[in-house]
């Protein structure tokens, strides 16, 4: 029944805001401050019961406690000898972040960041002092009509800090979207179950879809106990590897893997953030929200300006890998993006020099003939002199000819100006191997070449060539429709394919053999397709420790005397792939106590013996 008109205590109800599973949300008028109030009232078939109402009054006891410009402020909350169970809390402008984001994106990624990070800082102060949230979601979350985030909702929170705790055993809380697998399988669950819950909020804000999702209830937490999810830069290529490592330490199967509080979470956020310029989100909120079309504009150019910067003191340094990371998200973010592509040709020219040198000395080298090498790095060595030369018979006429057959194993291709040459002029045209120019034939000194030296130029193929960039992560080589493999393992492969099916296979040195394929669809305007290298698995094993101590990664265990014969094969997690190597945890223990517990750093494919300090 609605109580719409009605007085409780010193609150006017006005009307209805909405209700959930245990309450209604009223707007309501406080009588004696003269002020709006939010009003939560416990359904009058749970109001009677004394559990319930001892969980109302521990809910407003616990975020009475709580003071933070993020937090929903509680103001009253009714007695014990009080015929209607409620809350007064402020009473917000705006809408749910639910309803904000189905009908506009919080693009870039980094939007969906600093949103986190608001959150992750309001839960954060409630992990603090003791409080868990335990139903985060976006319906949860307020974004009042100044652009300041309001948590809410501490509906089912538990008390950390009191010996007398309010035991939810066999029963399913919170939205089952956003559970932590701990909670699904009713264990004991602590603040890394609200960080699991972040993770899922995180993804969802960045991607526009839930990580586990499923026709119903029983399949979608059947998918968050199996854990696995798709990689978010699949989906969205401007979410940088440093974004989908954050989501990935939140979305841990295990508890023990994933950041310990949201406190931990913000400040990841905060550095990440921070790298980009993007200091201080409370302020750069309200721009988003109050003009989302000028505010993403904006910040898009500064998040590619401090890219291209970044990436050109790491050119400078000579950490190529670092530096294509970087330019592959300014091209994500900005395809047309000319500064980005100068630095990729001139990281392609620099790279194909290199080869050119390596290769003069192995010739030197081969051949006794030491004085090349000191010619290595002069300018008018070329690659064509160490291969035949190719021909050119070229049509009169002014017309442009592609010369595409010119290929040299392990070489790139790079695209250069136009080369003009005068018909009937018989000095030789020059064209390094890799090379493919666009020579235009002119008719320059007025004659004609006889009938019978002339060349008939096959038709324009009527199949559409499109630019097509296909970003690797974390990098490897790229072999199309069975051949023409890149020399070079890279994380951005920028291809020429004519529209339709083709067939793309990465591999790399750290892959397994099989490497991945993938058949793709070229169309016109073509977006940037992202690839995801296989890792092999890395190994652990334990040396020095007592024979019968029980290693424990994840929920696998094995002694440590078991390890080093069969060593623990760990799959590199997406989170982990953007410096290929990553951390896992373990513990040792011996009779029951843990007598060691740290963080290896392991790289795919390699086998890591973890040794005991004296």
């Amino acid at each position: 029944m609605s109580l719409v008109g009605r007085q409780i205590g010193r609150y006017r109800i006005l009307e209805q805001l909405g209700q959930g599973g245990m309450s209604v949300v009223y707007k309501g008028l406080d009588t004696a401050l003269d002020r709006e109030v939010a009003v939560k009232v416990l359904h009058t078939h749970l109001a009677g019961k004394p559990e319930s109402r001892k969980r109302l009054d521990r809910e407003a006891r616990a975020v009475a406690r709580l003071h933070h410009p993020n937090i929903l402020e509680v103001y009253d909350f009714s007695g014990a000898d009080s015929a209607d169970a409620y809350i007064v809390t402020e009473y917000i402008r705006g809408k749910t972040l639910r309803e904000f984001i189905s009908g506009e994106p919080l693009s870039p990624p980094e939007i969906a960041a600093m949103v986190m990070h608001e959150i992750a800082g309001a839960l954060a102060h409630a992990h603090d002092a003791g409080v868990l949230h335990r139903d985060l979601k976006p319906e949860n979350v307020m974004v009042r009509d100044d652009g300041v985030i309001k948590l809410t909702d501490f509906g089912i929170a538990k008390i950390l800090d009191r010996d007398e705790k309010m035991t939810m055993t066999g029963a399913l809380v919170g939205s089952p979207a956003h559970m932590a697998p701990e909670i699904i399988e009713g264990e004991e669950s602590g603040a890394e179950a609200d960080v699991f819950s972040l993770g899922t909020m995180l993804y969802l804000f960045v991607t526009g879809k839930l990580p586990f999702s499923a026709p119903n209830t029983t399949a979608t937490l059947k998918r968050i106990l199996d854990c696995v999810y798709e990689d978010p830069r699949q989906t969205v290529p401007t979410c940088s590897d440093e974004l989908t490592e954050i989501i990935g330490n939140c979305l841990q199967r295990q508890p023990g893997d994933r950041y310990p509080t949201a406190g931990k979470l913000r400040d990841a956020l905060a550095a990440y953030l921070a790298d980009l310029g993007l200091t201080r989100p409370h302020e750069e909120l309200p721009k988003f929200f109050l003009d989302s079309k000028g505010y993403r504009k904006e910040v898009e150019a500064r998040i590619t300006g401090t890219l291209l910067e970044r990436a050109q003191k790491l050119i400078a340094e000579k950490k190529s890998a670092r530096a294509l990371s970087a330019l592959n998200q300014v091209l994500a973010h900005d395809p047309t993006n000319e500064r980005a592509t100068q630095l990729l040709d001139a990281m392609k020219a620099r790279k194909l020099r290199e080869q050119r040198t390596k290769r003069l000395i192995r010739v030197a080298m081969m051949g006794g003939v030491a004085f090349i090498v000191g010619m290595a790095g002069l300018k008018g060595v070329q690659l064509a002199s160490l291969a035949p030369e190719p021909k050119l018979e070229l049509p009169f006429g002014p017309q442009d000819v592609v010369l595409t057959s010119v290929k040299w194993p392990g070489v790139p291709v790079v695209e250069v100006p136009k080369i003009e040459v005068d018909a009937g002029v018989p000095e030789p045209v020059v064209i390094d191997a890799g090379v493919k120019p666009t020579v235009v034939v002119k008719n320059g000194n007025g004659t004609k070449p006889p009938p019978d030296k002339r060349v008939e130029v096959p038709p324009t193929p009527t199949a559409t060539v499109v630019d097509v960039q296909v970003i690797v992560r974390p990098f490897g080589f790229l072999t199309v429709d069975g051949e023409n493999k890149s020399g070079d393992a890279l994380a951005m492969h920028r291809l020429k394919l004519p529209v339709g099916d083709h067939r793309l296979l990465v591999t790399c040195d750290d892959c397994e053999s099989a490497g991945v394929a993938r058949t793709v669809t070229i169309a016109a305007g073509q977006e940037p397709i992202t690839l995801v290298a296989p890792l092999k698995p890395s190994m652990l094993s334990f040396d020095g420790f007592p024979p019968e101590a029980v290693v424990q990664i994840g929920a696998e265990t094995r002694t440590a005397q078991e390890s080093l014969s069969l060593p623990f094969r760990i799959t590199t997690p997406p989170e982990g792939r953007r410096a290929m190597a990553h951390d896992v945890r373990y513990t040792v223990m011996l009779r029951g106590e843990t007598i060691a517990q740290d963080v290896a750093r392991i790289q795919p494919g390699k086998l890591l013996v973890v040794r005991r300090q004296p």
